[in-house]
């Protein structure tokens, strides 16, 4: 089986998505399928793409679309099986109308919860595959006890749906350290970032719009604290469990978000107990990545 993952009009960057992409398609490769990357830019500097990427959508068994920039090409393309990897809902590219219209245009993939309740209520048709985690790049190699008081998050210039200053402000109220993902740390390569993680003590994740929210889940296996907000588009209701396996609070609410990351800034064995619960779900339910490409790869072949 030949597969193609669209990435035109959308792009390969130095970002998570595209490094989920990229690492989705190394490991089908690795599970014997031949895999294409089709995109005519290509800025991702992270590491060695170990799959071809192609200028122009070469004729496959099964293409994928992988953003709403590369539906169109993917509807109009000659490839027998056409589906759609939806990894996030991007209102910063289209109208809920136009993202709808595109859903219904190809078999689609969602990769959150979240976003099979919406298809639900749309009375629309998906499966869920998680992109998988790669466990081995996120290593825990600070112990969690006797970590500074440090507060992670994510910082995003553009999009002010990840509310980068919430965390800003929750370390501003506790007086105690922030250090943001693509503000005191860009582009860095796997190592490196475990290595980022590993020095923060709880990872804040007040974003409001996700599809399946990375950084949370990566961080926790490193041995951060979670403290996650509750809205409905976070993109941690997967794994998130309100005081079984991180602290959550209501969306928005600073005071209570700021109460929460005190207790686990504060409370060592909470904290613990939390992060080891996390990491048994994120096995045990995520699942690396091999995992959920066989699962792919079922619905491919269905």
């Amino acid at each position: 089986m030949r597969i193609v993952f669209n990435v035109l009009k959308v792009g390969l960057g130095n970002n998570g998505g595209s490094k989920t992409l990229i690492r989705c398609a190394e490991t089908l490769k690795e599970l014997g399928t031949d895999v294409l990357i089709a995109s005519q830019s290509n800025k991702y500097t992270w590491g060695k793409i170990k799959v071809p990427i192609v200028s122009a959508l070469p004729k496959t068994d099964v293409i994928v679309a992988t953003g709403f920039g590369s539906v169109k090409s993917t509807v109009q393309s000659s490839s027998p099986k056409k589906f759609y990897y939806i990894r996030g809902f991007e209102t910063w590219q289209a109208s809920e109308k136009q993202l709808l219209s595109s859903f219904r245009s190809l078999k689609c993939i969602v990769n959150s919860e979240w976003l099979v309740q919406y298809f639900r209520e749309k009375k629309l048709h998906c499966d869920l595959v998680y992109p998988g985690l790669d466990f081995d790049l996120y290593p825990q190699k600070v112990p969690i006890i006797g970590r500074d008081n440090v507060i992670g998050g994510l910082f995003h210039e553009k999009h002010q749906t990840k509310r980068h200053v919430d965390v800003i402000e929750i370390a501003s109220r506790l007086e105690c350290k922030c250090i943001l993902l693509n503000r005191d740390i860009k582009n860095p390569i796997p190592e490196h970032l475990a290595d980022f993680y590993n020095s923060v003590k709880v990872w804040v994740a007040p974003s409001e719009l996700e599809g399946l929210h990375n950084c949370p889940m990566e961080a926790s296996l490193c041995g951060c604290g979670v403290v996650a907000t509750d809205h409905a588009r976070g993109g941690t209701r997967d794994y998130t469990i309100s005081d079984e396996n991180c602290l959550k609070y209501k969306s928005r609410d600073l005071e209570q978000a700021t109460e929460q990351t005190r207790r686990l800034l504060e409370d060592d064995e909470l904290r613990g107990d939390l992060q080891h619960k996390m990491s048994e779900l994120l096995h045990n339910k995520i699942g690396d990545r091999k995992k959920n490409m066989t699962k792919m790869m079922e619905i491919f072949n269905s």
